[in-house]
């Protein structure tokens, strides 16, 4: 008889006790195992149950948390949450992850409850679709927003900086040829967004990609602007009101009496009505918004009085060294007057408003009734201000949506050991073993069943891969308007046999940057400036600026979508061979120039050509792009190869040493011989001895798919920067007898003739 145990676990992996079950033998769960489904490159998988039931013993009820009873605090102890689980067959465990309660059965033939197994590996898919990049524990998470920053973190990498700052060009600079500390905004690694925040959530990951010495220079930008997410900011705000008059006859404190009635508010608790102090609940500049209803009384001899307000930790003669302004106040009647100050306070730090102004024998001011603070934290980040990455990172922003973009270009395969809490990551041309490390399934595959042989169908006839559609960066935008197409996109045509329409593989958080040569910060040789000297980084514009006159727009762009490319620390080399320099805070930059590049472009090349498409380098030679290193072998299959669906006869041993790395090797029958990778092992039974449905795809070296080289990446430089966009070309049709007729089109108005472009 099989022994059968699902433990449940809390959170630090403690055993909290075992579920009743009702019969081993016909205990009706069933798991099913899967890496991923070639008929949807956008789905990787994981393993789940059908739902099943255990009794509904006084055991089960406290394990599950009393869900029996509709009466019970659900919050208490996250009842409704799902349980940390591990399942065990016979001593080995076969899986672990969670259960989920469902639904839950009274009376009729059994008291019962309903669940769900998921498997860890997409327990942390789950994790990862609910964790902020905010919330990331960020490494260097204090900065200081300054020239050493700057300089330190872009002479740092990857394994002690999770941020780097590359110039890119964005307008709005605020003198030509220089650079300022507000032309450079913290761009992120990928490597250190993914590794650390699958370890906030408990996860270790494994991946030579990930190690490549190529792939920790590739960053992220958020757009994040320099200014605190608004998450931050709301945090953050508290208004309160003055509910009683105070008379004054010189210094004191106000304490605002309400902070409830709207509206005045204080959602977060950041201040205390009863004894008038504020507590910043993170560190960084605040606004202090001071609005004063004042009634000067008794004065007589004198028309003007300076009021002061303070924000202070306490009141003294410095009044804790915070920040003090004075105004002018009239004396002839009552008088609305307000004060904004700033100041840099520490989370936790505790400030009041304070008072000041000198009487003269027995004048008195007293502050009304309805005079109140607003207190909140700057959104904008200048020069010198203290901050914390997680706070720049726009609010909406999960730890899913970088995993899934990286997945998508690099074609990336996963593999999770839920015994070691180590998910295993690679391309899919790297991901599995080599054959000699296969596992042989030939003595497993049941022959008295019948088996399919099946071959991908699932496609359109057109497979699209592209970045998300553009919702600014207006410049390419009106690249993109020139061109006629998509830039960063790469369609592959596949074979006949596949019906007519698009497929599309598309990226829905990261759009493409485009190049750009730098002239606007490129440094002036004794005040004159040579264009051979200018760098090359990338560009986001909010206008389609291509002429030679202007080096960028006045305005600085401040919403465009996440960019992805490679951050670079180094030199740059002209094609005459001249060493191009950066201006950086007024000294030259030759060796040491912080840029980013997303494709070969103007004698740069990047470590791998992010755009999807082949481009060619200034040499000539082709830089090959995304399509061809990491979906043109695969898709060589998907044309010619074909999937096994079999019944094998596989254990709780096989289970439980089930790696999808390895592949499976069928020596016989002959017509199914060779090797396969497993896609999924569908309701295999711990329980009842029997044959589980496997899907196995044929893995084998079928080459690559030829590539359209039509398609290709922008490398044209003479008409990217500085020169007038390529003219546009006129329509010709024929007339009949071989000659060409020039298209044009009537103006209704005036009756011209004008001609129709392309």
């Amino acid at each position: 008889m099989n022994e059968v145990i699902i433990r449940i676990l809390d959170s630090s992996n403690s055993v909290l006790g075992d579920l009743d079950l009702k019969s081993f033998n016909d205990f009706p769960l069933v798991i099913t195992k899967g890496i991923v489904n070639l008929d949807n490159l956008k789905a990787r998988t994981g393993s789940y149950s059908k739902s099943f039931k255990v009794p509904n013993t006084k055991n089960n009820s406290k394990l599950l948390n009393s869900l029996d009873d509709i009466n019970s605090r659900k919050d208490y102890n996250s009842a409704l949450n799902r349980k940390e689980c591990v399942i065990i067959v016979n001593g080995s465990i076969i899986d672990k992850g969670f259960v989920q309660v469902s639904k839950v059965y009274q009376g009729f033939e059994l008291d019962s409850f309903e669940l769900v197994f998921f498997g860890n590996n997409i327990d942390w898919v789950k994790q990862a679709a609910q964790k902020k990049l905010q919330d990331i524990s960020w490494r260097n998470n204090s900065q200081v927003y300054n020239q050493s920053g700057i300089t330190t973190a872009n002479s740092a990498t990857v394994s002690t900086y999770d941020h780097c700052f590359p110039y890119i060009s964005r307008g709005g600079n605020e003198a030509d040829y220089q650079t300022q500390v507000r032309d450079f905004y913290p761009c992120f690694y990928i490597k250190a967004i993914i590794e650390r925040g699958l370890n906030d959530e408990g996860w270790n990951v494994s991946s030579s990609f990930l190690d490549d010495a190529n792939i920790k220079t590739l960053v992220c930008d958020f757009a994040n602007n320099m200014r605190i997410a608004q998450s931050v900011v709301d945090a953050s705000k508290s208004r309160a009101e003055l509910t009683s008059k105070i008379t004054s006859s010189g210094a004191g404190r106000i304490i605002f009496q309400d902070d409830s009635t709207p509206p005045n508010s204080d959602a977060n608790g950041n201040y205390d009505n009863a004894t008038g102090y504020y507590t910043a609940p993170s560190s960084g500049k605040y606004i202090f918004e001071v609005s004063l209803t004042l009634n000067p009384i008794n004065f007589g001899g004198r028309s003007t009085l300076a009021f002061d307000v303070i924000i202070a930790t306490s009141l003294g003669a410095v009044y804790g060294a915070k920040v003090n302004q004075s105004k002018t106040i009239t004396v002839n009647g009552q008088v609305t007057a307000t004060w904004e100050l700033t100041a840099t306070l520490s989370a936790g730090e505790s400030i009041s408003v304070y008072y000041d102004w000198t009487q003269i024998f027995s004048e008195q001011v007293e502050i009304i009734a309805g005079s109140y603070f607003n207190f909140y934290r700057a959104t904008e980040l200048a020069e010198g201000d203290s901050y914390n990455l997680s706070e720049i990172i726009p609010d909406e922003y999960k730890l899913l949506d970088v995993i899934n973009d990286f997945t998508r270009m690099f074609n990336i395969y996963y593999w999770t050991d839920v015994k070691t809490k180590t998910i295993y990551l690679e391309p899919r041309n790297t991901f599995f073993e080599s054959e000699t490390n296969s596992i042989d399934w030939t003595d497993k595959i049941d022959l008295s069943n019948k088996y399919e042989l099946d071959y991908v169908s699932s496609y359109k006839r057109n497979v699209e891969f592209s970045y998300k559609d553009l919702s600014s960066d207006e410049w390419l935008k009106g690249w993109e308007s020139n061109n006629k197409r998509k830039y960063g996109e790469y369609t592959h045509n596949l074979t006949d046999r596949f019906a007519e329409g698009t497929t599309s593989i598309k990226l829905d958080l990261f759009s493409a940057p485009y190049a750009h040569v730098a002239n606007e910060v490129t440094y002036l040789e004794n005040g004159t400036f040579n264009k051979n000297l200018a760098f090359t980084t990338l560009k986001v514009w909010n206008e389609y600026i291509n002429t030679k006159e202007e080096l960028q727009p006045e305005e600085r762009i401040t919403n465009y979508n996440p960019k992805i490319f490679f951050f670079k620390f180094g030199g740059q080399t002209s094609l005459d061979g001249t060493t191009r320099l950066m201006d950086f805070f007024g000294t030259s930059y030759a060796s040491a120039i912080p840029y980013g590049i997303f494709e070969a472009y103007n004698n740069t090349d990047t470590p791998i050509n992010l755009n999807f498409a082949d481009s060619f380098k200034s040499d000539g030679s082709v830089d090959r792009g995304l399509f061809y290193n990491y979906y043109a072998s695969m898709m060589k299959n998907i044309e010619e190869g074909g999937r096994l669906i079999a019944y094998f006869n596989l254990d709780n041993v096989d289970i439980e040493n089930l790696d999808f790395r390895k592949l499976v090797y069928i020596d016989y029958p002959a017509q199914v011989k060779g090797y396969y990778l497993i896609e999924s092992v569908i309701d295999y039974n711990p329980i009842k001895k029997g044959l589980t449905k496997v899907s196995l795809f044929k893995f084998e070296n079928l080459g690559s798919v030829s590539i359209d080289t039509s398609q290709e990446g922008n490398n044209s430089v003479d008409t990217d920067n500085g020169n007038l966009p390529q003219p546009l070309e006129p329509i010709y049709v024929e007339d009949g007898s071989g000659n060409l007729i020039e298209v044009v089109i009537e103006n209704p108005f005036n009756g011209w003739l004008y001609p129709v472009y392309k």
